[in-house]
């Protein structure tokens, strides 16, 4: 009896590191598969990985708890509690619940559609310029996006989504967007406003399913309906706002989403782009 006791508390304790395992594994996915796009031979990591990961959480979704629960989050700057300096909170923007095997299904149609196309280019000459330098950095952040929503609606673990976990697959999308680009523009400041327009484009979907998200109250971290208290970027005061008004959505989507982060990427995209652009100028003239 004592053994049979102790199994539910031992289960319990080993499915946090777990999840935290599928996180991590997915969070190199994105990394490896970026990596892909920018040096076609390593498709078939990519693919090994992708596979791999979306078998491990499908193993965990199977044998975890038979209906799970999601309580989604957007992080936000603001004042939490009686703090006197703004910092980053968390705010629960509603519950998910789902059957347990249901959450890794959108990575696994994720993986699956990645491993096809990146198996599609795999015998692309990486000094190529016949590619279009866009499509698939730009698929790949849509995608992982729509893969993280779907996540999200089925009650995946909170370590796969929450928090800043647009980051960790926009900012790989982004950077190999940036190289891409890097690799065909001749000159510098087109190359700076092309890096502004793709970190731009990379969250416009996000951006977007979030005001839809909002006005409908659908829940999942890229709903601010509930949120009515916020710091001004700039004076560093709290503002209150009423909920569905435009102002809020000013702030708390297209300002983060088209105008701050964008502005952030950028700044860590433009060092690896720029060695990039430097290489290219020295090997010889862009076709």
């Amino acid at each position: 009896m004592a053994k049979a006791s102790l199994a539910p508390a031992l289960a319990g304790t080993m499915l946090a590191p777990m999840e935290l395992l599928a996180a991590a594994l997915q969070g190199a996915c994105f990394l490896v598969a970026a990596a892909a796009l920018c040096y076609a031979p390593l498709w078939r990591l990519a693919a090994l990985l992708l596979l791999g990961t979306a078998i491990f959480c499908a193993y965990l979704g199977v044998t975890g708890p038979e209906e799970r629960e999601l309580v989604t989050q957007h992080t936000f700057v603001g004042y939490e509690g009686i703090e006197l300096e703004p910092s980053a909170v968390h705010h629960a923007t509603g519950t998910e619940r789902a059957p347990g095997w249901q959450w890794p299904l959108p990575f696994l149609g994720f993986a699956v559609l990645w491993t096809v196309l990146l198996a599609a280019r795999r015998n692309r000459d990486p000094d190529g310029d016949e590619e279009n330098p866009w499509l698939l950095p730009l698929l790949l952040g849509w995608t992982a996006t729509a893969c993280w929503i779907g996540m999200q609606k089925l009650a995946a673990p909170s370590e796969l989504v929450h928090p800043f976990a647009l980051e960790r697959f926009l900012w790989p999308a982004g950077l190999a967007l940036s190289l891409r680009i890097a690799a065909v523009t001749k000159k510098l400041l087109p190359l700076l406003l092309l890096l502004a327009l793709g970190a731009t484009l990379l969250r416009l979907p996000a951006a977007v399913f979030s005001k839809y998200a909002s006005d409908q109250h659908l829940g999942t971290s890229l709903d601010i309906s509930s949120i009515t208290q916020l710091v001004h970027p700039i004076q560093r005061v709290q503002l209150e706002v009423t909920s569905g008004s435009s102002e809020q959505q000013f702030w708390l989507i297209w300002a983060e989403h088209v105008l701050a982060y964008p502005a952030f990427h950028c700044m860590s995209y433009f060092g690896f782009a720029f060695a990039i652009w430097l290489l290219h100028r020295q090997s010889g003239p862009s076709a």
